[in-house]
Formats: structure tokens, sequence, C-alpha cells
């Protein structure tokens, strides 16, 4: 990775109503801090080595996301409950929508802002295209970007049922709108496009930008989208890819999988990354986790920021894992407090002895107002934080796509009919289970695949309200006094947006 990631001069692009992207000068990193250089707004495309800047600035953006986007596409789950005084989140826990909801705004809008950051970076990079003298390496990059494109696709349409898909830029407002369906083909489509352009590497491995783009990446997203499409067969032939490359394996540690010992693990297919540069002070690259974390906790570190409370694992899940005999999973992804504690036992009954407010690090996680459990994957302990870092989570990545998600994509496709890869469903489930510490199944059901990825992917990007969606499952998302209805799969599109769009006035159809 070079030093410096940065959006470096993207000429102003404004977008009546659905986006604005400002020309950014950008002097964050991922690796380590900028030393010597600068740049400035004037730019030769002759200078061949200068083609990867266009690529990291769409890195840059594709990172950095806002804290809202994470918790409006995750929290109308079974497995989330949407805590503190956000309304608008609340009242989307409930399935009660309003055009005027500003989260959701914000997901389309900042998703959009990246769509469009994307597309001036293909067009910068095809501007590099004839000095470099390397139409390969810029088929690369160019590539990259439609894969971090697509995925930001696949977030729209999953949360709106549908979206515009850019294919001009000065042309938005006359572009049709596509549903769902003519979604997951186009990005199905481009994935395969971008396939062989692509490192055919594990992220991990990539030297230039680790972590970055490759083949397996596009296939992850191909495998998404296929199964957004119940096209059972392509999520096998897509996910055989990942499984036969011997690229990924399950991490041994489920718990630090989610710690600072798990940034690019040979499990994580794609995450976002940041860094503190190992420093205690100046620049740094990353996510604000507080609105996952809880306030009012003891930290080991004396000084360690609280968080806000706006992200609650819930009951449900926790007595579905006890119900499971689940340890490992259930320690990693939730957190307790003593009032949870005496929730659960007034709930459940007995519940194992290990249970407690206490992290494995020491750090006490004390009674508060908006919630009784914390998203454990979502929380780093205060021991892992850089001397002189205090904000919650400094310094963690957040993972998006794992592999243990593919195995199990892979399992319910051939419990739904399709053709085995190498290796049968109940091997790929009874892998995921090894990890947690559980017993073989035989002859896996689609509904055992289903518990499997509830136990597995919990609290991860809204995966188990997908999952509940695509299979109708009404009854599972109608917990805890909340009633789910399919019409209330997708939230409206902003209003903000509509009234500037006129084909979203018009709806999907």
């Amino acid at each position: 990775m070079k030093k410096k990631l940065l959006i470096k001069y993207f000429a102003p692009v404004f977008l009546s109503g659905l986006l604005l992207v400002s020309g950014i000068g950008c002097t964050d990193k991922l690796d380590e801090p900028f030393e010597n250089e600068s740049f400035t707004s004037d730019v030769d495309y002759t200078i061949a080595e200068d083609m990867d800047l266009p690529l990291l600035g769409a890195y840059y953006g594709f990172y950095t996301r806002a804290w809202e986007e994470p918790l409006t596409l995750g929290i109308r789950g079974d497995d989330v409950n949407a805590a503190g005084d956000q309304v608008p989140m609340t009242e989307q826990d409930n399935f009660t929508y309003m055009a005027s909801h500003w989260n959701a705004n914000s997901v389309w809008q900042q998703h959009y802002n990246d769509i469009v950051n994307i597309f001036t970076a293909i067009d910068e990079i095809n501007k590099y295209r004839e000095a470099s003298g390397n139409d390969a390496m810029a088929d690369q990059y160019i590539a990259e970007c439609r894969v971090m494109r697509a995925y930001l696709y696949l977030n729209v349409a999953r949360t709106f049922g549908g979206c515009i898909i850019i294919d001009d830029l000065d042309n938005i407002q006359n572009t049709p709108l596509s549903n769902k369906a003519q979604v997951m083909q186009y990005i199905v489509d481009e994935m395969s496009d971008a396939i062989p352009n692509l490192p055919d590497v594990h992220p991990n491995k990539r030297t230039d930008i680790p972590g970055g783009m490759t083949s397996y990446t596009a296939y992850a997203i191909q495998a998404l989208a296929y199964q957004e499409m119940e096209d059972y067969q392509g999520v096998v032939n897509a996910t055989s890819q990942i499984i036969n490359s011997g690229e990924f394996q399950l991490a041994d540690d489920f718990y630090h999988l989610f710690k600072k010992a798990g940034k690019l693990d040979d499990e994580n297919i794609m995450e976002f990354q940041y860094s503190d540069f190992n420093q205690g002070e100046g620049d740094r690259f990353g996510f604000l986790f507080a609105p996952f974390g809880i306030g009012g906790w003891t930290p080991v570190v004396t000084g360690a920021g609280a968080g806000w409370g706006f992200y609650e694992p819930t009951m449900k899940y926790i007595e579905f894992m006890l119900d499971r005999g689940e340890v490992v999973r259930l320690e990693t992804s939730v957190i307790f407090t003593p009032d949870g504690i005496t929730e659960l036992r007034n709930d459940y009954g007995d519940i194992p002895e290990w249970i407690s407010n206490t992290n494995r690090e020491g750090d006490i996680f004390n009674n508060n107002a908006r919630m009784n459990f914390v998203s454990g994957k979502h929380s780093q302990p205060s021991t892992e934080l850089v001397p002189g870092r205090t904000s919650y989570g400094s310094n963690k990545n957040f993972i998006v796509i794992r592999y243990s998600e593919m195995l199990l994509m892979y399992a319910e496709a051939i419990t739904r009919g399709a053709n085995a890869g190498s290796m049968s469903a109940d091997d790929a489930v009874n892998m995921v289970r090894a990890r947690a510490g559980l017993t073989n199944l035989s002859g896996v059901t689609t509904q055992d695949v289903l518990d499997e990825k509830f136990a597995e992917l919990a609290m991860e990007w809204g995966i188990r309200y997908y999952d509940m969606v695509r299979t109708e499952n009404t009854s599972e998302l109608s917990h805890e006094g909340k009633t789910f209805t399919m019409d209330k799969a997708y939230l409206p599109f902003p209003a903000d947006q509509v009234a500037e769009l006129p084909q979203l006035e018009e709806g999907i159809q």
C-alpha cells in the first residue's frame, strides 16, 4: 500500500438531491504516517506510477463509512434491538417506517457518494492508462473499483428493494429505477466481468494493497447476489471458487477474530481497515464504534472512552444460543451487564456460571439505562488500545464478509437442491460448528443451516434480517412484541431523494 491514502483532486460534482461530492484533499493513511511528500491539484497523467492514486481514493471513500450506516442495515433483525435515543432507528426496529427518517437517507446518500467517487476514480485511471503502458494494471484497478461499487449497490438494493444503477453521471434523473432482482443480476454480471482482471490470492497476500479486492472478494459478492436471486446453483458455483482456492480457512480463535489479532485474518474476505499507526496521538484512520458500545463501563485502561448504546443483542438471540449450549460464540457476540444477567435469569432460569459482566481482559460492563447487553463483535478490550488513544474501538478493523458465511451459504444452497461442489452440506456446516466446539450434524436441512447462520453471524451487517426476508420468515422477525409483515421488507425511498428523482416516486415495478 502506498503510504498515503487520499482522494487527490476529484472534480466537484453536484447531483441535485441525490448526493454531493466535493473536491477533497485527504491526508489519512492505512499503513503508516506519510512522510515528506505533498500533492497539489495539478495532475500530470504522464506519471505512470501515480495511476494508483485514484484507486486509493476509491478505497478511502469505501472504508470511510458513517456510523449510522451499519446500524441502520442491522437493526431490523431478531438478533438486534435498536437501543438508545435515536427515534428513527427505534421506529424502524419496530417496522414503522417514514420517508423522512434521517438515517435511511444517510445510507442512500453515503452509498451514492461513494458510487460517484468510484466512477470518477475509473475515469482518472483510464487517463493514466496510456502513460503507464500497462493495460493489465489499469484493468485490475478498474476491476477493484467495480467490486467496491457492486457491494454498495448490494446494500442499497437489499435495504430499499431496488435502486438506480448509474451508467452516466449526467443522466441520473432520467435513468430508470431497477428492482432488486435487476440489481442483483447487474452485480452478478459485473463480477463476472471483473474477476478475470483481479489478483487470484487471499486479500491479505496482496503486497501493494494488503486486504484489497481480489477475485475472491468478487466471488463472495456475486454469491450474495445469487442468493438474493434464489439462484442456488449460482451460489454453489461462486462459493466453490472460494472454498476450492485453498486461500481461506476459519480462524482457530473465534473470540480474537473480532479483536486486534483478527486484522487481515485468513478468514476475512472483506474488511474495512483502520489504524492508529501504533502512535498515541496524531493521525489516525478509524471508524466510530462508539454507537455499538455502552456508557458507564469500568475499563482496565483508565480513561478509555465509553460507548453510546444504540445496538443491543436481543434476549431471543441469547436464549437461542443457550438452548444450543453455545459458549465461545455467545461470549464473543454478547457482553452482559448485571441487569442483563438478572433479566436473563428471570426469563430463562439457570444460566451457565461463565456468564458475567466482565470480559476476558478484565473490563467491567456496568448497568446502563439504554441497554442490558452489548455487541461483543463490535467491542474492543481497553487493553488493546494504543497507549494515548481513548476512543471506543480505536484501531479496530470492521469485518464485512467472512469465509464462514460463504461455507454456510454453500451448504444452504445444496439443501435447496443445488449440485454440490467439492464438499457436502454436512461438511461445510460441521467445519463451522467444530470451531464453535459443537458436535457434528448429519443430513443437515435448510433450517439447520439457517440456525447455524443465526448463531455464527448475528449482529453482522443485517445478515440475519436479509435471510429472514429472503425466506419470508415473518414469524421469526415478529419477536419481543414486534410484528413483521412482508410489506415491511424494505425501507421507503428517502423523501429528500424522491423530491429530486421522479423515478423513485413511481416506486418499484
